[in-house]
């Protein structure tokens, strides 16, 4: 049987940081821009090449969407079939796959399924972030002791922020937690991050591309 090779996007240097600095359970506060949808797609592709599910979950279908297309073109070489109805799934040849959920149903995420890991994609545009983890989301990894990470520019002080705190406790020893601002992709113009400070309002900025939780309610 002839060898595949796929070609995975080229982490930059801020993607490579959380990947070499990982644990367990991950959660990532990063800035627009810093092509945190790209670094899921990569991530995957230790779990789903050597034998265990996947999941996915974001808070619409139009972002599940965006997710899906670019991982049918990334895995497209290994890919046996794909579905997008009623169930978004991407079916491999190693008889692995990649399921899609929403997070504002955390009902049906999951159910009778067991995943090597879990990403989720923009989870503080999540309202029910808290029950899709506990009561959906976490039980999926039992079987195979499995990895999760939560993606997101941060929104205010929600569910998201708590999990963010979870990893920066020293007692949590399975949970790391990452700050990446915009900037920490190389291939953004800094001048344009120094630009975007002078043109729109410092809680916008600083929640936007500085990744730091900012309450605007009490701003």
């Amino acid at each position: 049987m002839n060898d595949i090779k796929l070609k995975l996007p080229r982490p930059h240097a801020g993607q490579l940081h959380l990947l070499n600095n990982a644990q367990r359970f991950n959660v990532v506060a990063c800035g627009r821009r810093f092509r945190k949808t790209t670094l899921g797609g990569n991530i995957l592709a230790h779990y789903i090449l050597s034998g265990k599910h996947a999941g996915w979950a974001a808070p619409t279908y139009r972002l599940l969407e965006e997710a899906y297309n670019d991982h049918m073109r990334i895995y497209k070489p290994v890919i046996a079939s794909a579905t997008k109805s009623p169930s978004p799934r991407i079916e491999l040849i190693t008889g692995t796959h990649i399921d899609y959920w929403t997070l504002n149903d955390p009902a049906i995420i999951g159910r009778g399924r067991k995943y090597g890991v879990f990403i989720s994609d923009e989870a503080a545009m999540a309202r029910y972030l808290e029950e899709a983890w506990n009561e959906a989301i976490r039980p999926t990894l039992t079987d195979y002791k499995g990895d999760a990470w939560f993606l997101s520019t941060p929104k205010g002080h929600n569910y998201f922020k708590t999990l963010f705190e979870k990893g920066l406790d020293e007692t949590e020893t399975e949970w790391a937690s990452f700050q990446m601002p915009t900037t920490a992709n190389p291939y953004i113009d800094p001048s344009e991050v120094e630009a975007a400070s002078r043109g729109i309002p410092s809680i916008a900025f600083r929640q936007e591309y500085l990744a730091e939780f900012v309450d605007a309610s009490g701003a």
